[in-house]
């Protein structure tokens, strides 16, 4: 499954097409490689109690909130590409590509995340790794079945809402806990 993540930041289009030829990859790369990988960057905000940044209870606290953020995300990105998504683009993908897609596409902002809570500090290029999510939206279009009149349109407002979605959430833990 590490592969795929590979295949993912280095070649799109390829990953997704394989992912597309693949049903029993494509059924279980949320469970092997997103779902792990999701546990994996909320346990990564320890390190940063490590290097003496945060109290541990500070760091439990980023875990808990990069776990629920990340799996809000991944919950509204989904809903918002089943009905108004399948009408928008005039498109007939199925639930399971959905969610894969959504799931898939945010392991990019999970690494990016990963990357910046192993390093002793922030470094700007990792924290704009995600924008590579419009790329990774673009290159996926023949795999959710895109038609060319509606790709503008696809990617762009696809691309806004991965990308939007973090940060909405963030803001609204940010608010639920101060």
């Amino acid at each position: 499954m590490i592969s795929a993540l590979i295949q993912l930041i280095f070649n799109p289009y390829k990953a997704w097409q394989e992912l597309s030829d693949d049903s029993v990859r494509e059924r279980y790369l949320p469970l092997l490689l997103v779902y792990p990988l999701l546990i994996v960057t909320a346990l990564s905000t320890y390190v940063h109690y490590w290097y003496g940044y945060t109290t541990l209870a500070e760091a439990t606290r980023e875990a808990l909130i990069t776990l629920l953020k990340f799996s809000a995300c991944i919950v509204t990105a989904f809903v918002l590409m089943i009905k108004p998504g399948r009408k928008h683009y005039a498109t007939d993908y199925s639930k399971t590509r959905a969610h894969v897609f959504v799931t898939y596409t945010y392991t990019i902002t999970l690494l990016s995340v990963l990357i910046n809570n192993l390093l002793p500090s922030d470094f700007a290029f990792v924290q704009f790794m995600p924008v590579y999510i419009i790329w990774v939206v673009f290159q996926g279009r023949d795999y959710l079945k895109i038609p060319q009149e509606s790709l503008f349109s696809y990617t762009v407002i696809t691309s806004i809402l991965l990308l939007g979605l973090p940060f909405a959430w963030d803001s609204i833990f940010e608010t639920i806990t101060h």
